[in-house]
């Protein structure tokens, strides 16, 4: 008797897990995808990441006494601009937006990130 109760509770914990995993994505706070970006409806960069993840244009901090470090936008690879270029960039032309902390954004880019990176990649 003890075989089928274990098997019925086998079963029942099956089905809960399965329930749990058919809701909507989970969100990666590091990246806004292309869904991400349609739902929001049209903007620009910095309006949508003000809206999705206003963690990301937070400012850390100076670096130094005499000099501010911004946060630096790349669009397919190339520096952009500090994160002010993002008020010029319309959400219609972009695939997806990625956030890089100090430290992996200074190993992709060199020094001069201390308060990381965001990546803009284009459609297309």
């Amino acid at each position: 008797m003890r075989k089928p109760t274990a098997l019925a509770l086998a079963a029942l914990l099956f089905t809960a897990c399965a329930a749990g995993q058919s809701g909507s994505p989970r969100i990666n706070p590091d990246r806004i995808s292309r869904v991400e970006i349609e739902e929001a409806g049209p903007s620009s960069a910095y309006d949508l990441i003000q809206k999705l993840r206003p963690i990301w244009l937070r400012k850390r901090g100076n670096t130094s006494f005499t000099q501010d470090t911004d946060l630096w936008v790349y669009v397919d690879g190339t520096r952009l601009g500090e994160r002010d270029s993002l008020r010029g960039v319309r959400t219609e032309n972009l695939e997806s937006l990625e956030f890089m902390d100090a430290r992996r954004a200074t190993n992709r880019f060199g020094p001069g990130h201390m308060n990381g990176a965001i990546l803009l990649t284009t459609r297309g």
